[in-house]
């Protein structure tokens, strides 16, 4: 615009030039017509003259195309240089145009350190100048979300390098930044056990569900009778057993107890070398019962009559007959009931002479 306005001034003066040299050469006094006229190569170098003045009038402006002189034509063999384009005074926002392709990694040189433990929220506060106040978006390159934000968690120690993208819709600037995790030690977390109940003779197994926020190698170790992971119950296992679980992930270490209760589940006595008896008349007749009891409780041990608890009978010639005799076992708990048939057999005996007297009349 300026351009324009500078070359129509230039016009403008060059027409009254012109006019004021018409007159001059018109209506000059004819005694002074025998002086020379002014040529045209005079007209042209005053005309040079006056934008020259004009120029140093006005600072920053380029000359419009000038009239051809003398002085300043150029040589035939070469052409004028281009004139440059000028623009008015324009201030440039923070803003550039984006010339990395999408698919391009931020560069890792950053200007800016961010660091965080684990387990914090990164939440970045992005201020951005744009000097045409022009709606500036923004972009945030992963593990950042659309927000700016990242939820880091144990196991997230590291350095991220991560874009911020700043755009107006048509010019975008971009920096990078580098977000330093540190990490945070925290010990395995043992999930919540519950108290066990079984019966003997149950086969208990147990296997503690531990995790480790840092994703460090775990060392699980159990207290006895679990700490193979499993537990075989007898009919001696009845109690009962506080269990303690221990996570170690070497420098820090967790530990959880239960209670596992195993019921008494008993079991009876046994009771053999017991077999039906055949006796004669004037023999002795003798039931020695053999008892097990695993459980290795308190054994009450009757035999019922004719032969008694303590297991033996001497037999007279009159006691020939057939006899049940009941063994019974006790254990506090269950009773154990055996029946042996006794036969006694008769004997027959002669008359004995006792004694021989004298009879008196």
């Amino acid at each position: 615009m300026k351009k324009v306005m500078m070359s129509a001034m230039i016009v403008v003066v060059f027409l009254l030039i012109a006019g004021c040299l018409n007159y001059k050469a018109y209506d000059l006094p004819k005694e002074d017509s025998s002086a020379p006229a002014p040529d045209d190569a005079s007209l042209v170098d005053e005309i040079a003259q006056i934008e020259k003045e004009l120029q140093a009038e006005q600072p920053g402006t380029e000359p419009a195309n000038p009239a051809p002189s003398e002085e300043n034509i150029p040589p035939a063999e070469e052409s004028a240089p281009a004139p440059e384009e000028v623009s008015g005074e324009v201030i440039l926002p923070d803003l550039k145009e984006e010339t990395v392709a999408p698919d391009k990694m931020p560069s890792t040189e950053t200007s800016q350190t961010i660091t965080v433990d684990e387990n914090e929220l990164i939440k970045l506060s992005i201020k951005v100048t744009d000097p045409d106040k022009d709606n500036v978006t923004y972009t945030f390159s992963a593990p950042l979300d659309k927000n700016g934000e990242w939820k880091t968690n144990y196991g997230d120690a590291g350095e991220y390098v991560v874009s911020i993208k700043a755009s107006d819709g048509k010019l975008t600037t971009e920096k990078a930044v580098k977000i330093i995790v540190n990490r945070v030690n925290v010990p395995p977390v043992i999930e919540a056990v519950k108290d066990l109940r079984v019966k003997e003779g149950a086969t208990v197994t147990f296997t503690p569900n531990v995790q480790d926020p840092n994703q460090d190698k775990v060392t699980v170790s159990i207290t006895a009778p679990l700490a193979s992971g499993k537990f075989v119950t007898d009919h001696t296992s009845a109690g009962e057993y506080r269990i303690k679980v221990t996570a170690s992930d070497g420098e820090l270490e967790s530990e959880k107890s239960f209670l596992l209760t195993v019921d008494d589940v008993n079991v009876p006595p046994e009771v053999t070398n017991l077999k039906d008896i055949t006796v004669k008349e004037g023999e002795t007749v003798t039931i020695k019962p053999i008892i097990n009891d695993v459980d290795e409780d308190t054994i009450v041990t009757t035999i019922s009559d004719p032969v008694g608890n303590d297991g033996v009978w001497e037999t007279a010639f009159t006691d020939h007959a057939v006899y049940l005799v009941k063994v019974t076992v006790s254990d506090g708990k269950d009773t154990v009931i055996k029946n042996i048939n006794l036969i006694v057999e008769d004997v027959n005996m002669p008359p004995e002479i006792v004694d021989v007297s004298l009879q008196k009349k």
